[in-house]
């Protein structure tokens, strides 16, 4: 992969997308927040900058913003999720979408009727872009960090190039990536979500993860 791309963080605007662009700028990537306000989505860059260790950052739009990236990242809750896709829909050809997005209600894990978030961008994408799971077992709070420790992600889709494209990315800021196989495993990966979210309140941290053995280091 080029050493130099773009990220646009639609819905980025929340806590993990300013945890994620701290990170990401972190190794020098650009990254462009996007909102449905540019005027907010600035006011989030100019309470990011100090805190950014390297990279470019701008606020705009959410159309803008993936008229200008190479990897158009969605976080946004799930509530706004089909929205938000269909919103972008006719504007993503050449470009790969990172879908981050866990079903949940009031923190707890459902299998929505499209099977899984990524499996709904893709319906309403039809293939204008490949979809790629990724980041749903990683802290917001460690993101945001560009010190701390990550855990493992497990990467799923069903576009091998696209998939390891976006391992690379993550490898990039800082942890290790794993190929979690098609876009129908993508439930089981968002689901964990879920759990850290129970472990978190159960033993009162904020850094919960996942770890992978047996495989590599």
């Amino acid at each position: 992969m080029e050493n130099s791309f773009t990220v646009a963080i639609v819905g980025g605007t929340g806590n993990l997308g300013g945890a994620l662009a701290l990170r990401l700028g972190a190794p020098g990537v650009k990254i462009i927040i996007g909102s449905r306000d540019a005027e907010k989505a600035k006011k989030a860059v100019e309470t990011l900058k100090p805190s950014l260790r390297a990279g470019e950052i701008e606020g705009t739009t959410n159309q803008a913003a993936v008229k200008g990236a190479d990897f158009v990242v969605i976080a946004v809750p799930y509530e706004g999720h089909a929205q938000m896709v269909t919103d972008l829909r006719g504007q993503l050809t050449g470009k790969i979408v990172i879908d981050t997005v866990v079903p949940l209600n009031k923190g707890k894990p459902f299998v929505p009727p499209a099977g899984s978030a990524l499996q709904e961008a893709q319906q309403i994408l039809a293939g204008e872009a490949p979809v790629v799971g990724a980041l749903h077992t990683i802290s917001a709070v460690d993101l945001g960090d560009v010190d701390a420790p990550l855990g493992d992600a497990l990467v799923c889709g069903d576009n091998a190039e696209a998939k390891q494209k976006v391992m690379e990315i993550i490898q990039r800021i800082g942890a290790r990536a794993f190929d979690g196989g098609p876009a129908g495993n993508a439930y089981v990966i968002e689901g964990l979500t879920g759990v850290i979210i129970y472990l978190n309140r159960k033993y009162k941290s904020k850094h919960s993860s996942i770890r992978i053995t047996g495989i590599g280091d």
